[in-house]
């Protein structure tokens, strides 16, 4: 193959480093840690400033309860959804229960009759047999 290709293993192998740190992080420049903290306030302002204009436009406690009264309501007609499919499929199993019972007891309806009628035509022919042996 190519065995010339293939380098040699050695002794021992140096560590590699995976997690090397390399050349050491610089710190973040003055003005950039300024302008993070700045635009961080102005963020968390705003979100306060908005939190508290909510409650003049919308009422949170008859949201809360719209949301309630919904899952309810959805969660009322999933059951109700998964009981009506409960219904048919037991329904079809019962129909499939019903055609199966139909064909088994007419398969042995016509399986006694088969065999009545064999012991009738056997019996039929004995005595026929008995008949003619009792007349010689």
């Amino acid at each position: 193959m190519n065995a010339d290709k293939i380098r040699p293993l050695r002794g021992r192998q140096a560590k590699r480093k995976v997690f090397s740190k390399g050349r050491a992080s610089q710190p973040m420049s003055i003005g950039r840690q300024c302008l993070d903290g700045f635009l961080l306030l102005s963020f968390g302002a705003g979100a306060f400033i908005f939190l508290s204009w909510l409650p003049q436009k919308l009422d949170a406690m008859v949201v809360v309860s719209e949301a309630i009264a919904d899952l309810i309501r959805g969660l009322s007609q999933l059951l109700e959804a998964a009981l009506g499919l409960t219904a048919v499929i037991l329904i079809a199993l019962l129909l499939v229960l019903a055609i199966v019972a139909i064909v088994a007891g007419t398969n042995r309806l016509f399986r006694g009759c088969n065999r009545l009628m064999r012991k009738a035509a056997n019996q039929q022919i004995r005595t026929n047999r008995s008949r003619s042996r009792i007349r010689r």
